[in-house]
């Protein structure tokens, strides 16, 4: 598999990652409750305070740099712009809470079914 980067957009991935084992420690804690439809919601919701930790530190870190072009005189800012496979980073974490928004929805229709 190939991962294809700008910037700093390779941390989102391990970001999400670490989030999500942290949610698999949280998971196995309720797991003795009987929300166990849950389960996929808590892990997906930890992956996603990951991103958005990434997300906050990358976004905070990217500055930029003004510049002035010599013929024009006009000043433009060079910014980093972390992506992960060509979509920026900040759209990975909006991604990534609509998925666990689906996964609580999903596992709350299940319990409230069945």
């Amino acid at each position: 598999m190939f991962l294809i980067w700008r910037g700093w957009g390779l941390l989102l991935p391990l970001g999400a990652a670490l989030g999500g084992i942290f949610g698999v420690m949280a998971a196995s804690v309720l797991s003795g409750t009987s929300v166990s439809d849950l389960m996929a919601g808590v892990i997906s919701l930890g992956a996603c305070l990951g991103a958005y930790g990434v997300v906050r530190l990358l976004e905070g870190t990217d500055k930029g740099r003004a510049v002035i072009d010599k013929q024009t005189g006009q000043e433009i800012l060079l910014v980093r712009g972390d992506s992960l496979f060509f979509i920026k980073v900040r759209y990975w974490f909006y991604l990534l809470a609509l998925i666990t928004f689906a996964f609580f929805a999903f596992g709350t229709a299940h319990i409230v079914a069945g």
